[in-house]
C-alpha cells in the first residue's frame, strides 16, 4: 500500500515538473543583416526597458490571448553617423501575432535578447512606434 501512494505522488511531481517552461535559449541573439521589411510588425505597447550587461529585457504589452506571439530583435541594417561623429545602430522588435483575433489584454510579458552580438563603439537605440530608447 506504501509504494502505490509512493508511485502515484513520484508520478503527481513528475507531472507538475513536466509544466515548466524551459530557460533553454530564453534570452536569443539580435537578428543582423536584415530589412525590417522582412518581419512582421503587429502593434504591441513598451512598458519597461532594462539593459543589463548583455541582456536586454523590455516588458510589452499587446492584445490576443488564443494564439502564440513570436518576439523578435532586428538590427536595422542601415546605421548613421550622429552631429558628434559617433555611429547610431538603431534596434526594433518584430512582433508577429500570428492572426490572434481574441480580445485579452496581456499586461505584461517579459522578453529578453542577448545584444553581445552586436558591435557598437558608438550610441545604441531602441526604436518603438512613437519612442525612441537610449541603450548605452
Amino acid at each position: 500500500m506504501l509504494s502505490k501512494h509512493y508511485i502515484i505522488t513520484c508520478l503527481f511531481i513528475l507531472f507538475l515538473s513536466s509544466c515548466e517552461k524551459s530557460s533553454i535559449n530564453s534570452c536569443p541573439y539580435v537578428i543582423k543583416n536584415s530589412s525590417l521589411a522582412d518581419f512582421p510588425m503587429n502593434e504591441f505597447g513598451v512598458n519597461e526597458i532594462d539593459l543589463i550587461e548583455d541582456q536586454l529585457f523590455i516588458s510589452v504589452n499587446y492584445g490576443g490571448g488564443c494564439e502564440n506571439h513570436d518576439f523578435k530583435m532586428i538590427l536595422h541594417d542601415e546605421s548613421s553617423i550622429d552631429e558628434e561623429g559617433q555611429q547610431i545602430k538603431i534596434l526594433s522588435l518584430s512582433h508577429d501575432a500570428n492572426n490572434d483575433v481574441c480580445f485579452a489584454l496581456i499586461l505584461e510579458h517579459e522578453l529578453c535578447f542577448n545584444i553581445s552580438n552586436i558591435e557598437n563603439d558608438g550610441v545604441l537605440y531602441f526604436s518603438h512606434t512613437d519612442s525612441l530608447f537610449v541603450l548605452n
